[in-house]
């Protein structure tokens, strides 16, 4: 079936006329009446009877005019919506837990604010389960905490990050700086595999590595958050992730002597990604909100 014969069909059960019909539509009557009954063969079924040379809509006639009538209106619709609004459409973004829980929030709220049109669905997972997301094809943009090695992927960096060494352990807590050698026999906690911030902690320890091991592995900030209370816990997390509870003194900061655990955050696509103008401007306008909302959350906590 295609639009155009919906439309004559519409049109002739609403104004039974097969000559006005065809005038309204630049067509001639032949033209009218051959789409009709290739919509009918397509159907499997007659849709007017044929009386006095007229055609006269029947049972199924009016029956298959209540389903489409509808469905043609809102297609109608849809495409003088994307004619006159610059930017209309739904954007599927895949997110990283520290940028999809404290940054994205704001940033898809006031731009859904600024554009009507626009419907933002986030899906939220580690670094490698949004990178193969945009592999496959299943987002449109990612935002992740660490960068994505893949052929298939194009990157660039969103904004910076530092990550914090917690606890909730007040015996851990002390004046002077740690050297990363007292913490190593620590209790780590840790995401799964695959997670930004977990990745970008073993890279600044390297040479560590070998003497380093996770004591428990969770699946979400919030439970790593959950269980630093215990002794000898301690995590390493985002810094806007954990500012509300270092201000209660739910948790504690522990610095350690020549490390700063600094990362990027980026914005990954597919190479083969077309890119309408609402992604271009949703992509645009997160890079120039990213490091307002990430220094408002800081205050805010």
């Amino acid at each position: 079936m295609t639009l155009r014969q919906l439309e004559l069909f519409l049109a002739l059960v609403k104004t039974p006329h097969l000559s006005q019909v065809a005038k309204d539509f630049g067509l001639t009557q032949s033209a009218v009446s051959m789409a009709i009954k290739t919509l009918e063969e397509t159907l499997g079924k007659l849709l007017f009877d044929r009386i006095h040379k007229r055609l006269v809509v029947n049972e199924n006639g009016r029956y298959f005019f209540r389903m489409v009538d509808p469905l043609v209106f809102g297609l109608r619709e849809s495409e003088s919506m994307f004619r006159d609004q610059a930017l209309v459409g739904d954007i599927k973004v895949g997110a990283s837990s520290s940028i999809a829980n404290y940054i994205l929030p704001q940033i898809i709220y006031e731009f859904a604010e600024l554009y009507e049109g626009v419907r933002i669905e986030k899906i939220t997972g580690n670094t490698i389960e949004i990178g193969k997301l945009i592999e496959d094809g299943d987002v449109d943009i990612g935002f992740v905490e660490a960068d994505y090695n893949s052929t298939e992927i194009e990157r660039e960096v969103l904004g910076l990050d530092e990550l914090y060494v917690v606890t909730g352990d007040p015996d851990l807590v002390r004046n002077e700086d740690y050297c990363m050698d007292e913490l190593l026999s620590k209790r780590w906690i840790f995401r799964e595999e695959g997670s930004g911030t977990r990745e970008v902690f073993l890279y600044h320890i390297e040479k560590y590595k070998k003497r380093f091991k996770p004591f428990l592995e969770v699946g979400h900030t919030e439970a790593v958050k959950s269980v630093l209370r215990n002794k000898g816990a301690l995590s390493c997390l985002s810094r806007i992730s954990v500012m509300n509870e270092l201000l209660s003194g739910q948790l504690f900061r522990l610095r350690i002597k020549d490390f700063k655990f600094s990362r990027s955050f980026y914005t990954i696509w597919h190479k083969d990604k077309y890119f309408s103008s609402v992604l271009q401007e949703f992509m645009y306008y997160t890079k120039e909100r990213y490091k307002a909302v990430y220094e408002n959350q800081l205050h805010a906590h």
